[in-house]
């Protein structure tokens, strides 16, 4: 089991873009990695749940850290003593993250978020059936995206 936590996923985006990345396009690209990995490795990537909020599934310990930030953005992602946080990603955790990127790093932000607000999602169940800011459940994300997966897969062929 991971000991990531959120911003330490978070972070290692910030690290791939090279600047400083909006706190929703951050919170939206780590549920995705999370969700990815749960898919293929069928653990999760971050020691935390994510939570049905309005704009989306928010990680409350991005948002505690980085709401107080001009426009929500300040390069990494520091802790409470400011400190950053990062994670050494085993090679496969790795895979999945450049991957994300690659697919999901070019969309802005709010695109992420109308992505995680289709219906069927993990953030849809949660926040209809639990309500407002329920936590999202790691079982649901990953069949959300297993079924992707097999989506995929389907197209290509």
């Amino acid at each position: 089991m991971p000991d990531y936590t959120p911003a330490a996923v978070a972070n290692a985006f910030v690290e791939i873009a090279g600047h400083a990345l909006p706190q929703m396009k951050l919170q939206k690209l780590t549920y995705i990695a999370h969700g990815w990995n749960l898919a293929i490795s069928g653990e999760p990537l971050v020691n935390d749940q994510p939570e049905a909020w309005d704009n989306g599934p928010v990680f409350r310990s991005i948002w505690d850290r980085m709401r107080d930030l001009p426009n929500g953005s300040g390069g990494k992602v520091k802790d409470y003593d400011n400190s950053i946080p990062m994670a050494e990603f085993t090679r496969n955790e790795r895979a999945i993250i450049d991957h994300v990127w690659r697919k999901y790093g070019g969309k802005s932000a709010y695109e992420l978020s109308e992505m995680t607000h289709q219906p069927g999602t993990p953030w849809t169940h949660a926040y209809y059936q639990r309500g407002r800011n329920a936590k999202l459940r790691n079982e649901e994300i990953r069949e959300h995206y297993l079924a992707l997966a097999r989506a995929g897969r389907q197209a290509k062929a």
